[in-house]
């Protein structure tokens, strides 16, 4: 089963206990839900989209046996349960895809008005702006040069990598 998330909506501001948000939730990439949290600790709502054929009956079921699925299938590691994991659900499989939606947001945000470099084997990273080191295409040579003498070989730029690795190294340090 293949959830995706569409048309996200986020308001950081209106965030409060959870995330506030309203996306079209795609299920094995048909259109499923529109499902939206208002921000304030309540569970997520799901409404049927409008270009779902199935009847409100079905929708229901589906959308039971779609939970039900999350909750049999997926094992979510957690060091507080006794037996290192709870069972999940489709509350947080929809999080974790706003989630990384946000992340995809922040780090291409990141990128565009910065170079990104991660010392190697420490958490965090160093910004250096693009305008007030004057970084562009032709002097690249020139910034890998001074994080070389700066880091000798113990650094990585994320924005010399596809977006995908450079999120997932992000994400990872």
């Amino acid at each position: 089963m293949k959830l995706s998330l569409k048309n996200i909506k986020y308001s950081e501001h209106a965030s409060q206990e959870t995330n506030n948000f309203v996306a079209e939730l795609y299920v094995d990439g048909k259109p499923f839900a529109l499902v939206h949290n208002e921000g304030t600790g309540g569970c997520d709502m799901h409404h049927k989209h409008d270009k779902n054929p199935q009847s409100y009956s079905d929708f229901n079921q589906e959308l039971n046996r779609i939970m039900t699925w999350h909750k049999e299938n997926i094992q979510v590691p957690c060091e507080d349960e006794e037996k290192g994991w709870y069972a999940g659900c489709l509350e947080s499989a929809v999080n974790d895809i706003l989630v990384d939606h946000l992340i995809i947001k922040d780090v291409k945000k990141l990128m565009s008005r910065s170079m990104i470099v991660f010392e190697k084997g420490k958490k965090g990273f160093y910004k250096y702006g693009k305008k007030k080191y004057s970084i562009t295409a032709d002097r690249m040579g020139w910034f890998n040069n001074q994080m070389w003498q700066k880091f000798q070989e113990n650094w990585v730029c994320i924005n010399n990598m596809p977006i995908d690795e450079a999120v997932a190294y992000y994400k990872a340090n």
